[in-house]
């Protein structure tokens, strides 16, 4: 008996430091709770494997880990909307306070004759620049809140790329550029969104076209295994290497390898525009040689 007392007694004891040595523990770990509540997202849970609240602890470090992403992607968001808008919303007031000026000019008769036909052309220039931005931040309002779907369907990507190129032929030959369609057969199908597909080439042409300063501008379609492989490349300046990592990004215009024109969605649109057709697109350049862009389009889906 007193050895079933002593037992009893051992047990209770190892069980009341073991209490003792838990309630610790989680003192401890509300201690660290209330410091990353107060806004310390850099706090996390050390304690020993052996504990029975490891499991617990580590669980709990993976949450505030996944967490401060969060977070720090939201503020990041946050960040490039508000450029965004700065952004956009100066591109917006420069040709819409163009218009106004020149249309203010002809309703109060402060000009005549040929230079009202002159101002009221510009105007209308002007309103076509405005609506090409509100046009971009429409579809890329539309691709951010997932709004946007494709209806996905097997095309011939040969005759889509020759309908959209010969819509560019007389701007390009007003700009003196020469350009080219080269394919591996005259019928080369994949899956993609015929609409998407033309947003796309139109995007990558005017790219160059506007930003290259290029000569030549030319397409160029190759049949892969699985894949069909359209190219958009020009012999212009090139993106140094320092940029092309974020020229998909929002508002690249801004940065040294280009120009201000432009709203600064289309490459970001134009990726966005891919990916829902289940493609990729990636870029190949050299300075002062060229560049490609390159869209690969599934034959089948998976």
């Amino acid at each position: 008996m007193l050895y079933i007392i002593i037992v009893l007694a051992a047990v209770c004891f190892g069980l009341s430091v073991i209490l003792i040595k838990v309630c610790w523990q989680i003192k401890e770990i509300n201690k660290v709770l209330d410091d990353i509540q107060s806004g310390n997202m850099d706090r996390r849970l050390v304690i020993s494997r052996q504990s029975f609240l490891a499991d617990t602890c580590y669980k709990i470090n993976e949450i505030m880990m996944k967490n401060k992403e969060r977070v720090i992607d939201a503020e990041r968001n946050n960040l490039r909307n508000d450029r965004l808008m700065t952004c956009l919303s100066h591109d917006i007031r420069t040709p819409l306070t163009s218009i106004i000026g020149y249309l203010d000019a002809i309703h109060y008769q402060f000009i005549h004759g040929e230079n009202s036909v002159e101002f009221v052309e510009t105007a209308r220039e002007k309103a076509y620049i405005l609506k090409q931005y509100i046009d971009d931040l429409f579809q890329w309002f539309k691709i951010h809140s997932k709004d946007e779907r494709a209806e996905l369907e097997s095309i011939d990507i040969v005759e889509g790329a020759r309908a959209v190129y010969a819509n560019w032929i007389e701007e390009l030959e007003n700009h003196h550029i020469f350009y080219e369609l080269t394919t591996d057969k005259d019928e080369l199908y994949a899956i993609a969104d015929k609409v998407f597909l033309e947003r796309v080439l139109n995007n990558l042409i005017k790219n160059a076209l506007v930003h290259s300063g290029g000569t030549r501008i030319w397409i160029e379609i190759s049949d892969e295994e699985k894949y069909v492989s359209i190219k958009v490349k020009d012999n212009g300046k090139g993106i140094s290497a320092d940029d092309i990592p974020y020229i998909f990004d929002r508002l690249y215009k801004n940065d040294t390898s280009r120009n201000q024109t432009g709203s600064g969605l289309g490459l970001t649109i134009t990726r966005e525009l891919v990916l829902l057709q289940k493609g990729k697109i990636s870029v190949q350049s050299v300075q002062n040689q060229g560049t490609a862009f390159v869209v690969e389009l599934p034959k089948e889906l998976d």
